[in-house]
């Protein structure tokens, strides 16, 4: 065989590995499953930080039930709690970060020490607490939101200027089975499991590029914030 046709053998091998790769990693079982494991192992990466080492917790809006950790970590350490997010409203509240004030100070009797109220999106979040937060010398932070979106929250965070401390919130775990041949073949629930860990990965992604092409988001006027003294 001339060895122009084995570069174009090999190369056609190549091609097809590749996307047989790319179809098992995007559309099975399997693939899934590795990808959800790297946005979490992303996630949890530098959460060793001692609480003396961190200024405040900032919780960010949207699953409430992120509260209680947020709670929990305030109890044991003394550090303010401050919320970011508006989102879309909750139960009858303007921002979702009212939301979990309210719980904060019904359940446990805690105050927020700082609310931002205007934030609709993770990018926001991280812009909006810069501006009232991070400017004022609050940097040092543990950072609270759900593992699975802790990758995406903690790059936004990170290129807004905050020195992040991930604190990922508790959350029941989904069932493990054994992987069988099967789970490495494309499949339609294969491709559906793919889709979380797909659109954390890529939302950092875009991130870091909407970063670097526009810069930070300005801040939003409206939001509003309580006294908090630096660390």
């Amino acid at each position: 065989m001339k060895p122009v046709y084995r570069i174009a053998l090999l190369l056609l091998v190549l091609t097809a590995v590749a996307a047989a790769s790319t179809a098992v990693l995007f559309t099975s079982a399997a693939g899934a499953r590795f990808l959800q494991a790297l946005v979490e192992a992303g996630g949890r990466a530098g959460s060793a930080r001692g609480a003396d080492q961190v200024q405040a917790i900032v919780l960010l809006g949207g699953r409430t039930a992120r509260v209680h950790d947020a709670a929990r970590i305030h109890l044991a350490t003394g550090l303010p709690i401050l919320i970011t997010g508006k989102g879309t409203g909750d139960s009858g509240f303007r921002a979702e970060s009212e939301k979990m004030q309210d719980i904060l100070r019904k359940e446990y009797g805690i105050d927020a020490r700082g609310l931002e109220t205007e934030s609709v999106n993770t990018e926001e979040n991280a812009a909006f607490s810069w501006c009232l937060w991070g400017r004022r010398g609050i940097r040092r932070v543990l950072l609270v939101t759900d593992l699975r979106h802790m990758l995406r929250a903690r790059a936004a965070f990170s290129m807004a200027g905050f020195d992040i401390t991930p604190a990922p919130a508790q959350q029941p775990s989904l069932p493990s089975q054994a992987l069988g041949w099967q789970a490495f073949l494309p499949s339609r629930d294969g491709l559906e499991a793919a889709k979380p860990p797909l659109m954390e990965l890529g939302g950092a992604a875009v991130l870091v590029v909407r970063r670097v092409q526009h810069g930070a988001p300005g801040c939003a006027a409206g939001a509003h914030t309580g006294e908090v003294a630096p660390g």
